[in-house]
């Protein structure tokens, strides 16, 4: 395996365009070793375990309620001495759905905006 070298400081456009497609480059050979990991474990049945690791299935757990049965849930946390909207937050996704302005929004809560560094897709690319 080749190890890339990694610049102490980039100077240029050109030195960051070039960094920009290595790590693109090393995701995708990451994402590659990771389904032949997973194809190994599957096939297997056993978890590998490196010195701080352990690569297996983790499970997570996501609760989807009907409108009706959610109201039931509020009722009942609300008979229990909780307060539901405590509880319970709207996404971003489902926000947009109802296709509110920013303005319309700020009537009801404050926004909140968090900035991540990562690659996003080009509009228009055709890559998947």
């Amino acid at each position: 395996m080749t190890v890339a070298t990694i610049p102490a400081e980039i100077k240029t456009s050109e030195e960051a365009v070039k960094v920009a497609q290595e790590i693109e480059r090393l995701e995708a050979v990451v994402k590659a070793m990771k389904e032949s990991l997973k194809k190994f474990v599957e096939e297997t049945g056993q978890p590998v375990e490196t010195v701080d690791q352990v690569w297996w299935w983790v499970e997570s757990e996501t609760w989807k309620f009907s409108p009706e049965k959610l109201k039931e849930l509020c009722q009942e946390i609300a008979i229990e001495g909780h307060n539901p909207w405590d509880l319970l937050s709207i996404t971003a996704a489902n926000l947009k759905k109802i296709g509110w302005s920013d303005e319309a929004l700020s009537r009801f809560g404050e926004k909140r905006v968090t900035k991540s560094f990562r690659a996003v897709k080009k509009k228009g690319s055709g890559k998947k």
